[in-house]
């Protein structure tokens, strides 16, 4: 059928089709095949009053998602005042970004609403953040406010993240939100994050043979500066059997080898870590 059959035939049943595995098909094919802004919008209307519900159904989840990415991002203000003000208590985003489908909707949010619209609900999940970090689906959340979220809430997280470094580098859904923060954001940041795991006592090493974890041990030992990178030399090498042995570990355990060097002045970060 043409857009207007299609979104003919799910308008004044959207919710009821939103539910429905094979009606959330058809509603969501109906706003791919509108152009018009204003008639997505007229769709998108009929999901008020319901997105906590949404959160928690297999089908209309994914509905309110294609509302997220096919609106303009004013439009889908609704969604987020329904997560944030009207939530099912004072941590309602934080519940949403927990549940295996509401995690799915904060982060097209955070993909694609503006940093004005998500501030609000990014400040509402950062009252949870190293919860959440910890958490089987939470951490995706967090690792989203790292990639696509405002400069200053991911430079929030990234030192909350400094705070909690042992209970974040020893979870092991924490530590792919260490290794996230450690790939974007503000190098100062991120040489903060890498010497406040160094300076807990093992935990490089342990870290070292985890799929997320190796990540922040090659960034100790590629940017650090020079008595920081000794210092993870040694910790390292005192387990480099361990790590040998170790899926993750033994690419640690080959680029600490390839490093014993002088460290490359390319490599060094002197002003962001006060020096060499």
């Amino acid at each position: 059928p043409g857009a207007g059959a299609r979104a003919s035939s799910v308008a004044g049943q959207v919710w009821r089709l939103a539910r429905d595995a094979n009606g959330c098909r058809e509603v969501q094919l109906a706003f791919d095949a509108l152009d018009d802004d204003e008639d997505r919008a007229a769709l998108a209307s009929e999901l008020r009053g319901h997105i906590w519900e949404a959160v928690r159904c297999p089908h209309a989840n994914h509905v309110i998602q294609k509302c997220i990415v096919s609106l303009q991002p004013e439009a889908a203000q609704f969604i987020i005042d329904e997560l944030v003000v009207n939530g099912c208590s004072p941590a309602g985003v934080s519940q949403a970004a927990r549940h295996r489908y509401g995690c799915r909707i904060v982060e097209r949010l955070i993909e694609h609403c503006t940093a004005p619209q998500v501030q609000q609900l990014i400040e509402a999940l950062m009252v949870d953040a190293v919860t959440l970090s910890k958490h089987p689906y939470g951490n995706y959340v967090m690792q989203h406010i790292l990639e696509h979220g405002p400069a200053e809430q991911r430079q929030k997280l990234t030192a909350l993240l400094v705070q909690h470094a042992h209970a974040a580098g020893s979870d092991c859904y924490a530590r792919a939100v260490v290794s996230k923060a450690l790939s974007h954001g503000a190098i100062e940041d991120q040489v903060m994050l890498a010497r406040a795991l160094l300076r807990e006592p093992g935990l490089i090493a342990t870290m070292a043979r985890t799929r997320h974890g190796h990540v922040a041990a090659k960034f100790v030992l590629q940017h650090l500066g020079e008595a920081d990178r000794a210092e993870a030399c040694r910790q390292l090498s005192e387990e480099v059997n361990v790590l040998r042995a170790s899926r993750y570990g033994r690419f640690v355990a080959a680029f600490l080898a390839s490093s014993d060097g002088p460290v490359s002045s390319q490599h060094m970060v002197h002003a962001a870590v006060g020096g060499g």
